[in-house]
């Protein structure tokens, strides 16, 4: 009986806009962006639009990049004329507000 009318007293304090609504309901915290990984085979560079379309299969992904993305190879940075078409890469990045892949490091595995 005091837990409900514990309740009633809440929820018309709540209604009345005396305790936010956020102090009763149990929301999450909004979580970390996922960083994204996708590994494969170079197949196109643009560099008019900065993006490299990496196959991985028969699927194909845009990566973007910018000037903040990281060119490297293993542990050393490495000058982004090193990746052609046909090189091995791993991207890492996460989605933007569009749902685009950006790419904050593309590392290059093997040259063919």
């Amino acid at each position: 009986m005091n837990k409900l009318m514990i309740m009633l007293l809440a929820s018309m304090l709540a209604s009345a806009g005396l305790i936010p609504q956020k102090a009763l309901s149990q929301e999450k915290a909004p979580t970390a962006a996922k960083e994204l990984r996708w590994h494969g085979i170079i197949v196109r560079i643009n560099k008019d639009e900065s993006t490299l379309d990496v196959r991985k299969g028969a699927t194909e992904r845009k990566i973007h990049f910018d000037s903040s993305t990281k060119w490297t190879q293993g542990t050393k940075t490495v000058d982004k004329s090193e990746f052609k078409e046909g090189s091995d890469v791993i991207c890492l990045g996460s989605a933007d507000e569009k749902g685009e892949f950006r790419a904050t490091r593309i590392d290059l595995r093997r040259q063919s």
